[in-house]
């Protein structure tokens, strides 16, 4: 059989099967479908009329019924309709009556009536019935048609897919040929030829796919082709690289599977003194490795190779004659196409002089790091036996100063007191850079205002602007968040450098302080710029002004003061803040010193008592908190214990003098006082010493009371040691008697807030 009858009766039968399905469900649809609608409306038409006879059946009005019924069987086209009591006495009846029969459905009834009942009902309680035939003889009609209907079709369907699979068949037959003849072609003429596709059915893909096959083997053929060429190049190549490996100056060790030396180049005998016949099939790690290779390193080299990994490391080998030698050394797996391992390829190259560098650049820098570390202890021992007798001359001064006296005198006094506080801002400026060149400068994080900061810079430096009479103004951008979170000290040393040093540089004109900003949500940038019209920086001299120890004039009838520090503080700090110090300047016409920084923005409410600004405090207050209470100085200086003395002269308090740490613990368990006031540098014990010595006594029972640094150590790393020992607080010398009563009352006031809130003395 042929595949054309094959696909016409195939089709046939499908087809066949498919029409009787679809008949038989469309009928038994239409009957069923045509039989509830029928069922339902008569049903809801026979509810209507019980309602609608009710009041007649019970007041028993049977010309009413009659008269109803008659209507009914006329306008409804209904068979009959028959109303009875419920007794089944009949009421009244029109049409052509013989029986009920509610169990045949409208399409299997044989008389052409469908009969439905409907109760008449008042309140659940039967008074009748009303008993109705509607005709069905339309619904039998249609069902016949449709069933002829649906066999004409079914019939008409059947014959046009014949005639359809017929003109298919002969169709595909005509394609596949078309196939068979391309496909001998192909054989004929190889790879690449070409049949001819028409239509845009599947059977024209099936060509076009032919087509696409055919150029794909020709296309196959030709990379075959290349790829003969390539592995030729390919070996080409191959006796190149050998060649190369041959002349390479770095060495390069070839191993199998198993770590043992198949290859060495020229470059490994030269470095090793071993030739190619010595080394193959021995290990390159016993080979070359000696007492003095690091075994951890060998130990993970080891791991990396049989995890398959590439090795990166520096090592020391060993070469035949028993010299040393460093070399770095990469070691790379080569895998097959399983991912198996067939060889190792290591490649080494000679670093012997480049450790040799190495190694004297870390000695010069250990060299460095302890000529740093030498002289910061050599400015920390100056800072502080420079301060210890300045504490003495500024704080004499101070209080000579407040006593009434000749007006040359005071002047004269004046300077003196001057004269010492440059010189401590010379030393703090020294001690400032050397942390920042040792990197041991850190910001601290605290709240504050920078607006409030600007201010009191403004204030400080309003003396000074007053006495050359220049005006000083600040021009401050409206609306901005100047409410943030950093290191206040340092930002306010900062602007106290800058407007100080355009003040003491100008002589006429003015100076302007300008602050513009940009809020973000987490931070706030600022741009601070200070303007004057002073004596302005030679362009020679604009590259170098940031530098350390470097000034405007730095001539030798200069007649401006100062380190050079300044400005070079300055832009490290600015630095630490990720900003930049810039200037623009001219001279005699003034200069202008940029800079910005970022700042946090505050983001909850900082404790009042913690920010509590202690100076501007009530001086009544202050004799209140301080009565009667009892402080004990640990000072080794005659001269200081003296000035401590006159300071407090007028405070109502007790002191009680320590001239070392020994005593000063005796004289602690002796007086048990209120606050310890300790300096670090004593005799037989220092002030970390005492304090140790003191916490010990009040974890044993004694009372617990604040103890204060009076140091001439001012380094950061002195004021963190002062903490961790126990003290509370630091005061670096020299010291004014106003600090050192606000001090004083600051931490009196703390514990004495405490005893009332808790009844007994606080740790802090």
């Amino acid at each position: 059989m042929k595949l054309r009858t094959k696909t016409i009766i195939g089709i046939a039968v499908i087809e066949a099967l498919a029409l009787a399905l679809l008949i038989v469900t469309g009928l038994q649809w239409l009957k069923s479908s045509n039989e509830n609608r029928l069922k339902v409306g008569t049903n809801q038409l026979a509810s209507v009329f019980a309602k609608a006879t009710r009041d007649a059946v019970l007041a028993t009005d049977l010309a009413y019924l009659d008269s109803f019924a008659e209507s009914l069987v006329s306008e409804q086209n209904l068979a009959y309709i028959r109303i009875t009591d419920r007794n089944g006495v009949e009421l009244a009846r029109h049409g052509d009556y013989t029986h009920v029969d509610t169990r045949v459905s409208p399409a299997e009834v044989t008389d052409g009536v469908y009969d439905v009942i409907s109760p008449i009902q008042v309140d659940g309680q039967l008074y009748g019935n009303v008993e109705m035939g509607v005709t069905v003889n339309d619904l039998h009609v249609m069902l016949s048609q449709a069933t002829r209907s649906s066999l004409l079709i079914a019939i008409a369907e059947m014959s046009l897919v014949a005639l359809f699979s017929l003109a298919l068949g002969t169709y595909l037959m005509r394609r596949l040929d078309v196939l068979r003849k391309g496909a001998e072609k192909v054989a004929r003429m190889g790879p690449g030829a070409q049949i001819m596709v028409t239509g845009n059915d599947e059977v024209t893909r099936v060509s076009t796919a032919f087509n696409e096959m055919s150029r794909s083997l020709a296309k196959a053929q030709e990379k075959l082709a290349e790829k003969h060429q390539q592995q030729i190049a390919l070996t080409n190549k191959v006796t190149e690289l050998a060649q190369v490996a041959e002349h390479a100056r770095d060495v390069i060790i070839i191993t199998d599977a198993k770590g043992k030396i198949t290859w060495v180049n020229p470059a490994f005998e030269s470095l090793t003194g071993y030739t190619l016949s010595e080394v193959v099939g021995q290990s390159p790690g016993s080979l070359l490795q000696g007492d003095s290779s690091d075994l951890e390193i060998v130990h993970e080299m080891s791991r990396k190779i049989a995890q398959k990994e590439a090795v990166r490391v520096e090592i020391l080998n060993y070469a035949k004659s028993g010299e040393s030698y460093w070399v770095e050394l990469d070691i790379s797996p080569v895998t097959d196409s399983t991912g198996e391992i067939v060889r190792f390829i290591a490649v080494e190259r000679d670093i012997t002089q480049r450790r040799q560098v190495e190694e004297q650049l870390e000695t010069a820098l250990k060299e460095a790091t302890r000529a740093t570390r030498a002289k910061s202890e050599f400015l920390a021992n100056m800072s502080h036996e420079i301060r210890t007798p300045m504490n003495a001359i500024m704080g004499f001064t101070e209080l000579l100063l407040e006593k009434p006296m000749h007006a040359e005198h005071r002047e004269q006094l004046e300077l003196v007191h001057r004269s010492a506080g440059n010189l401590v801002a010379i030393i703090n400026d020294i001690l400032d850079y050397s942390k920042i060149e040792a990197g041991k400068l850190s910001l601290t994080n605290e709240a504050f205002d920078l607006q409030e900061v600007l201010e009191s810079t403004i204030d400080l430096c309003g003396y000074q602007a007053k006495e050359k009479e220049l005006p000083l103004v600040m021009n401050i951008a409206p609306a901005i968040n100047t409410k943030v979170m950093g290191d206040k000290g340092r930002v306010n040393q900062i602007l106290l450098n800058l407007i100080g040093n355009a003040l003491k540089f100008t002589d006429s004109g003015t100076v302007t302080v300008n602050v513009e900003a940009e809020s973000f949500l987490e931070t706030t940038r600022f741009y601070i710029s200070v303007e004057d019209t002073g004596i302005g920086i030679p362009a020679e001299r604009l590259p170098y002004i940031m530098e350390k120890f470097e000034q405007v004039d730095n001539s030798a009838t200069r007649q401006y003061e100062g380190t050079g520090l300044g400005l070079a503080i300055c832009k490290r700090l600015i630095q630490l803040y990720g900003g930049e110090l810039k200037v623009e300047s001219e001279e005699g016409k003034g200069s202008c010193f940029s800079f910005s920084i970022t700042l946090v923005n505050q983001h909850s409410k900082i404790s009042v008592a913690a920010n509590q600004d202690y100076p501007m405090l009530d001086e009544k207050l202050i004799p209140e908190v301080l009565r009667n209470k009892k402080i004990l100085i640990a000072e080794d200086s005659y001269v200081n214990r003296l000035l401590i003395e006159k300071m407090l002269n007028d405070a109502p308090v007790e002191l009680v003098f320590a001239e070392d740490g020994e005593q000063a613990v005796a004289l602690y368990c002796q007086h048990v006082p209120d606050m310890v006031i300790t300096d670090i540098s004593m005799p037989n014990k220092d002030g970390y010493e005492a304090t140790a010595d003191i916490r010990t006594l009040q974890e044993q029972g004694y009372p617990w009371c604040p103890i204060i640094a009076l140091s001439a150590h001012a380094m950061t790393e002195e004021r963190e040691r002062s903490f961790a020992s126990g003290m509370n607080d630091h005061l670096s010398k020299p010291i004014s008697k106003d600090l050192l009563i606000k001090m004083i009352f600051k931490w009196l006031s703390l514990s004495e807030e405490n005893e009332k809130k808790q009844g007994a003395k606080f740790k802090y």
